[in-house]
């Protein structure tokens, strides 16, 4: 997952802001992917290539690389569906391996998500289960929170000053500055 340190967000370069409460659904959700598929992996970036979370067998792969690959295969295939008139939102992308299957869907405006699950994992049923984790990590980034620092901050000032006190504060600065 994205490093948020001592912040209460962090800023994608997409220019997506994601919340601690949002980080927390949208690893959620890759967790029951992860399970309910089984996928190897799972790979959530946003669309310049940023790398958001990751779930699965992760070891021996550069994530930072995969991040830039994923979110540069996914444009690609957008502006091949473009000019071939077949665009559709939450595009879909699948490479057949011998041994595995991989998935590169987008997810909203602002993610992407690649899916590697065994061969064995029917096609039909993965991408029911991908189709509908995608819908739910769009969802999670397109729901902003209230801003507990503003919405405190608006609190506090009513509180200090009351509901009619703001008004009455300006109203008196006017009425002093014409008066002298």
């Amino acid at each position: 997952m994205a490093n948020h340190s001592n912040q209460d967000y962090h800023r994608l370069r997409s220019g997506l802001t994601l919340y601690p409460a949002q980080y927390a659904a949208l690893d959620q959700t890759l967790a029951d992917l992860t399970q309910k598929l089984p996928a190897q992996l799972v790979v959530l970036t946003d669309v310049s290539g940023q790398l958001v979370a990751a779930r699965g067998e992760q070891e021996r792969i550069n994530l930072v690389a995969l991040g830039s690959l994923i979110s540069g295969d996914l444009a690609a295939s957008q502006e091949i569906a473009r000019l071939m008139g077949e665009y559709q939102d939450y595009q879909m992308v699948l490479r057949e391996g011998r041994t595995a299957h991989t998935f590169i869907v987008e997810a909203g405006h602002h993610l992407a998500l690649l899916v590697r699950l065994s061969q064995e994992v029917p096609l039909g049923w993965a991408r029911m289960v991908i189709r509908q984790g995608v819908h739910q990590l769009a969802e999670i980034a397109a729901t902003q929170p209230a801003q507990p620092l503003e919405s405190e901050l608006a609190g506090s000032v009513e509180a200090l000053l009351g509901e009619e006190a703001l008004p009455n504060l300006f109203s008196e600065a006017l009425d002093d500055l014409w008066t002298e």
